[in-house]
């Protein structure tokens, strides 16, 4: 009893602390209206930065990242922050306190309440691919838990990631818009080489097909004109350079290639995968220049699948093109017939297994179902809608494991075991019976 009176306690804790976060402030009653000038400012909006999953990196590399942002959250004005370390020791606190004693006590649940009642949760991770950091920060709505901004930032070290930080946070809380550093502009002609992307934590066949969709997306965009792969080993071999595609990670490599192909401008990039989390970063570089024109870096959790539509996405956003117009399409089928699902902001029920959606502005977007929870895990996925692009996929929603008591064998041993004991309890009672009937009495009488 004391520990459904704890869990129950802590339950309520987190009831509360989630209605008053997603209720609005009282109205003031009408005889104490306030003054309009009162009434402008905008509430303060709380956050709580979650701990920052490490993906093959040290803890307090990690650790030394999520500090940062709070540091740099907590110090703008409106804003107030809550650290995953003061939720961990608040959520302690009242867990105490109730097993002492004190659960008919408003004052257990008032810490908690407070830290609780956050409106947007931060949360991400921080992965090493190659000889390069990734740091991808992701916003939630804690009162509709939809997932809102998403940014990532590449870094050599911890200090360049840190010196990115308010620019990341900046993007991430809406205050700054992404803006390509290179806009191709209308009437423009680009011709350019895609170097074959660099395969980190995936198949070299897979790095290879993403180059080949990344070159004709490329090719499909007005005003850009892309050599293909062929002509490119066929004008590095000229000049002697057959091993130069394998070295587009060095600046300097990259220029000799642009010079050795007469083109002011080479893509390069790499696809890699960090555990679930697959990144696609290109860059546009000038080679005569020697600089990065623009970089594009796409991460996703979800499966090797979205990879294709994740790059042609990326292609345009390489080129500068507002791809906003060019709405796509959905069409998923799942292994579960009914349940609730959400794709981005829209919560709808799934019918027949089936879900499409039309006229969808190009991007990523997070999906999830929940299906019959005794029967299915909940299953949540990342899905892009590329640019004029229909998305068609089959997905499996996995089954939890059946009981014991509910397997064929649980019922077929039962079976047998009453079989056998009802067989057994029979012969039992027919031995007694036997026994108790055949039996002969014999009766002498005297002379």
């Amino acid at each position: 009893m004391r520990g459904e009176r704890v869990g129950g306690m802590l339950v309520l804790c987190f009831l509360t602390a989630a209605l008053t976060a997603a209720e609005p402030a009282a109205a003031p009653e009408p005889a104490a209206a306030p003054e309009p000038a009162a009434a402008a400012p905008t509430a303060a909006r709380k956050l709580l930065v979650d701990k920052l999953d490490a993906v093959d990196v040290d803890e307090a590399f990690a650790k030394s990242l999520e500090e940062a942002i709070v540091l740099d959250i907590g110090k703008r004005e409106g804003f107030t922050v809550v650290t995953s370390a003061e939720m961990t020791a608040t959520v302690q606190h009242a867990q105490t306190s109730v097993e002492l004693g004190c659960a008919d006590s408003a004052e257990c649940v008032i810490e908690v309440q407070k830290k609780l009642a956050v409106d947007t949760l931060v949360a991400g991770k921080i992965a090493k691919m190659g000889d390069e950091y990734i740091l991808s920060l992701n916003t939630v709505d804690v009162n509709n838990s939809v997932v809102g901004k998403r940014t990532n930032v590449q870094g050599a070290d911890l200090n360049d990631i840190k010196g990115k930080i308010k620019e990341t946070v900046d993007k991430l809380l809406g205050f700054a818009k992404e803006k390509p550093m290179f806009t191709l502009k209308d009437g423009e002609q680009l011709k350019l080489a895609v170097m074959p992307l660099s395969a980190r934590g995936v198949e070299i066949a897979t790095a290879d097909a993403l180059t080949s969709i990344l070159s004709s997306q490329l090719n499909q965009i007005k005003g850009i004109s892309v050599i293909s792969q062929d002509d490119i080993k066929a004008m590095l071999a000229k000049v002697s350079m057959d091993s130069a595609v394998e070295c587009t990670d060095s600046m300097q490599c990259v220029v000799e290639i642009g010079a050795s192909l007469g083109l002011s401008k080479l893509v390069t990039g790499s696809v890699g995968r960090v555990k679930d989390t697959f990144v696609i970063s290109i860059q546009l570089i000038d080679t005569r220049r020697a600089e990065v024109e623009n970089r594009v870096l796409e991460s996703f959790a979800g499966d090797a699948e979205e990879l294709k539509n994740a790059v042609k996405l990326a292609a345009y956003q390489l080129a500068g093109i507002d791809y906003t117009g060019k709405p796509g399409s959905i069409a998923i089928t799942f292994n579960v017939s009914e349940g609730d699902l959400q794709f981005g902001p829209a919560k709808e029920k799934l019918v027949n297994s089936q879900y499409t959606a039309e006229n969808l502005v190009p991007g990523r977007y997070n999906l999830r179902v929940m299906a019959d929870q005794d029967d299915y895990f909940p299953y949540q996925t990342d899905i892009y809608v590329a640019p004029g692009t229909a998305n068609v996929r089959n997905l499996t929603v996995l089954e939890r494991p059946t009981p014991w008591y509910k397997t064929w064998w649980f019922w077929t041993v039962t079976g047998v075991v009453i079989a056998g004991a009802a067989t057994a309890t029979g012969v039992v009672l027919g031995l007694k019976k036997t026994e108790l009937g055949t039996g002969t009495v014999k009766i002498e009488t005297g002379n």
